[in-house]
């Protein structure tokens, strides 16, 4: 195996959150990272770091993403992160709603981009809708098929309530 270099162990260190992943990421044996981060005198000597599931990269930088750097950045990911780092307020932007639902206790909201283009991922453009505005506003732009059952069944309710009405 070649020498680890002293520049490719700090670049892992400065990459990951702890000397086990800056290893993972170099794809050498925890005990030979360790060996060459002392050598270079480079090693954290806290408890290694295991996560149970991830890679143990560090996360993207929101401003990253604000810059499109990441057009395909998951929306979930993106929804949860600009909550929980208080860029958006965890309500529908139209309506106000903020309720929690009782089966997961999470708050049925979805992210929505002004220009519908999923990739443009700045702060201006994005905003928190519920499922009923989500629907509302977006239905026209949707391409929402309905189909032609459900077409004759709205034109029967709507003659039988204009008839009512005269």
């Amino acid at each position: 195996m070649a020498k680890l270099s002293k520049s490719k162990v700090v670049w892992a260190i400065n990459e990951t959150k702890s000397m086990y992943s800056a290893s993972k990421l170099l794809r050498v044996a925890y005990n030979t990272f360790k060996k060459y981060a002392k050598l270079y005198e480079v090693f954290d000597a806290q408890p290694a770091y295991r996560p149970k599931g991830g890679s143990g990269m560090k996360p993207i930088e929101l401003s990253a993403i604000f810059a499109g750097d990441n057009p395909n950045y998951s929306n979930a990911k993106l929804q949860h992160r600009l909550c929980k780092e208080g860029f958006l307020a965890e309500e529908c932007s139209n309506c106000g709603y903020d309720e929690y639902r009782a089966r997961d206790m999470s708050k049925p909201l979805m992210l929505d981009y002004l220009d519908d283009d999923s990739t443009h991922k700045d702060l201006s453009n994005l905003r928190l809708l519920c499922y009923n505005c989500f629907y509302l506003l977006k239905l026209d732009r949707l391409d929402v098929i309905t189909p032609s059952n459900v077409k004759s069944f709205q034109k029967a309710v709507y003659h039988m309530f204009s008839q009512q009405s005269k």
